[in-house]
């Protein structure tokens, strides 16, 4: 499931708390009263690179969603930001950074 609304990004953005990290700025708001799946929104602008870099980055993000998305609470929105340095660690490595994040911004 993505974030697909603007206002969607805006809830998150107020509500929600930020992990940054070399590779990434991850951004979790939780609704402790939804049962819903948890939903993933990238933000790779031009300003991140390319649109080669900006695509590779947003597949590692949704791939590394997909697979873990048993680790994120239900009804959480999740917003990840791509930096520069994403791309000089491995996936696995990303992967664990992530995970990492979410045991940091859950409340």
């Amino acid at each position: 499931m993505r974030l697909r609304k603007s206002w969607q990004f805006q809830f998150v953005k107020k509500n929600g708390r930020r992990y940054k990290d070399q590779t990434f700025w991850f951004q979790l708001a939780r609704d402790t009263n939804s049962n819903q799946m948890p939903k993933l929104g990238i933000i790779a602008s031009r300003r991140y690179g390319g649109a080669i870099m900006r695509n590779q980055a947003k597949r590692r993000f949704r791939e590394i969603f997909r697979k873990n998305i048993h680790f994120f609470p239900k009804g959480s929105l999740v917003v990840v930001l791509p930096r520069p340095a994403l791309f000089s660690f491995s996936f696995e490595e990303i992967e664990k950074r992530i995970l990492k994040a979410i045991q940091k911004t859950i409340f």
